[in-house]
């Protein structure tokens, strides 16, 4: 699958890996960081292990640029054969977890 860019506004965007389920913005560990690295990454761990372990898919996390220089992007990558199912899963639990999860999101 293809990567797809999400445009921003007319000059900021940032690429999406085709098999990407899931994105988190990651702007590390300094006390002011609006997404803290440790934060950002017990998500992901939650979305692993509640949705994507239990179904039997195997996930990676790839790194990526965003347009704010400060910020990497954390995506949540499956296999081209795992993706629709995984995508599907992956939404629900998002919209079940949208009050109890902060930096998190769909990578539609």
């Amino acid at each position: 699958m293809k990567p797809r860019y999400h445009k921003i506004d007319g000059w900021r965007g940032h690429m999406i890996p085709g098999t990407a389920v899931a994105g988190v913005s990651d702007t590390g560990t300094a006390s002011d960081s609006p997404c803290p690295t440790p934060e950002v990454l017990d998500e992901i761990k939650r979305l692993r292990r509640d949705v994507l372990r239990p179904a039997g898919i195997k996930s990676r996390t790839r790194f990526g640029n965003s347009s704010n220089v400060f910020c990497v992007k954390r995506w949540v990558v499956v296999s081209p054969a795992d993706y629709a199912r995984a995508n599907e899963l992956v939404l629900k639990w998002l919209a079940e977890h949208k009050h109890d999860t902060s930096y998190i999101h769909d990578a539609v």
